[in-house]
């Protein structure tokens, strides 16, 4: 693994004090964006003049408040100090130059003297990192695990190991991380989409637009893009690798020819790929699980809201009374005998007489609880002889782990891997032919086994008494594990 540098060793000293005081700070960063925007598809450069004309459009929507708008950590009597009552090209200049000696933009001249304004490589990373806060769309998640799948269970002839295994690293990376961001900002997510609406917004929201608006990305995680349609393919496939030492060293050595590693280093990343994969793949349930708690929780948090806006703010019946007293001795104070003309009228409602039920009525004390004896059954001593020796006989048949283990390993005859096709004739056929066959391959995943079930390319498999089944090899598992 290599270790990374400080990103302050790489960046100018003094990049964000140009956006850390001032007045000038969200002025800088707008006119940035729009630079980075420019420069983002732009194959030939963008000259002085391009960026000066950005800005003075910039300076002239934003208003004559920004050109009268002193620079607040520059003196008055500083030569560096905002220019005051200049016009917007004078102020563009200004404000250019301050950019580039803070080290965000860089001046180039070519050989015909014409003067280009570039973005440093790490101002591209910021700038793109800054848009994204910017705009607040959603983080995709649909494609990364199919992705995934996809590299890493390809049997084309052109399959490069190392590449494969680099992006799918990348995409899982990328997946996991999203989905921690996700978990810990569920109550932003929630409030900024549920402020200061009205009721009938937070209605439509919660019925009508909920799927369009706050998870549809997260929908799809859930239903199509599942994580369980992917993940046993990938870790069967990146286990059989673990185990594979010549596979590991082919590897290696292409991830070595690409000039970043030594083939140690190279073989330490594999593995790390590998056991990153593996580890964040089987550790997902409880992460969705955790979102989908805090995310009903804050759901039900936007119900609330709205039941707080249909009651109001005044609480209970008593402080809704008090409210309407307290408003109503004000108006009397005001000499305002008369309710305004926008209160709301006198409800009619019929008038009932009173019954049993209109009258306050003590609570009863309840009759004690006189449960009734309870009369045990005295079994006769070879009646329950024969029902433990029923008992554990059907206990006997039951399949275990043991069993199976024991059943596989003597396929195995000193082989490392056994294919389907490869079974003794009759291996699973009569009448506990196909269960032995379903617990062989459910058990492949347990700890308590030595063998792994991983499929392999070609046609369907038949088996005893007209069973079909989809191609796959026993692997017998490493010490250790």
């Amino acid at each position: 693994m290599t270790t990374a540098g400080n990103p302050f060793d790489v960046i100018p000293a003094g990049l964000f004090n140009l956006l850390g005081s001032g007045g000038h700070q969200r002025h800088y960063m707008a006119i940035l964006l729009r630079i980075y925007a420019l420069a983002e598809y732009n194959r030939f450069g963008l000259t002085r003049d391009v960026v000066l004309g950005e800005m003075v459009d910039y300076l002239t929507h934003a208003g004559a408040d920004v050109l009268s708008q002193g620079d607040g950590d520059a003196d008055s009597e500083d030569p560096e100090a905002a220019p005051e009552g200049g016009d917007a090209k004078t102020y563009a200049s200004w404000m250019l130059r301050r950019l580039l000696e803070a080290g965000w933009l860089e001046r180039e001249q070519s050989s015909d003297y014409t003067e280009f304004i570039i973005l440093p490589d790490y101002a591209f990373t910021l700038l793109e990192a800054l848009r994204s806060i910017q705009e607040q769309r959603p983080r995709e998640y649909t494609g990364q695990l199919y992705a995934a799948h996809q590299l890493l269970t390809s049997d084309n002839e052109d399959f490069a190991p190392a590449l494969a295994l680099t992006q799918s690293y990348e995409a899982v990376r990328q997946l996991v991380r999203g989905l921690n961001e996700l978990n810990q900002n569920i109550r932003r997510y929630t409030e900024r989409v549920t402020r200061d609406r009205p009721v009938a917004d937070l209605l439509r929201l919660q019925y009508d637009d909920y799927a369009q608006v706050l998870g549809p990305a997260y929908h799809a995680l859930k239903t199509s893009d599942h994580v369980s349609r992917y993940r046993r393919d990938i870790v069967a496939r990146l286990q059989g690798w673990q185990l594979d030492t010549d596979w590991i060293n082919a590897a290696a050595d292409e991830l070595a020819t690409q000039g970043r590693y030594s083939p140690a280093q190279a073989a330490d990343e594999i593995h790390h790929y590998l056991r990153f994969i593996i580890t964040q793949l089987e550790s997902l349930d409880p992460l969705l699980a955790e979102i989908d708690r805090r995310h009903a929780q804050y759901i039900r948090m936007s119900l609330r809201q709205i039941q707080y806006q249909l009651v109001g703010t005044d609480g209970g019946f008593k402080d809704r009374l008090a409210l309407l007293a307290k408003h109503l001795a004000a108006r009397l104070n005001a000499d305002q005998l008369l309710l305004p003309a926008d209160a709301p009228g006198f409800l009619s409602s019929p008038v009932h007489h009173p019954d049993h039920r209109s009258l306050y009525t003590p609570p009863r004390r309840r009759a004690p609880f006189d449960p009734a004896p309870v009369a045990a059954s005295i079994l006769d001593p070879a009646d329950i002889l024969a029902i433990r020796a029923a008992a554990m006989d059907e206990m006997g048949q039951v399949i275990t782990p043991a069993k199976i283990r024991s059943f596989v390993d003597g396929f195995f005859n000193g082989h490392r891997a056994v294919h389907i096709r490869d079974l003794p004739a009759g291996a699973f056929s009569g009448a506990d032919g196909l269960p032995w066959l379903i617990y062989t391959i459910a058990y492949g995943s347990h700890p308590e086994v030595h063998y792994d079930v991983q499929p392999t390319p070609g046609e369907p498999v038949v088996l005893g008494d007209g069973l079909t089944v989809q191609p796959f090899q026993l692997v017998k598992r490493a010490l250790g594990r």
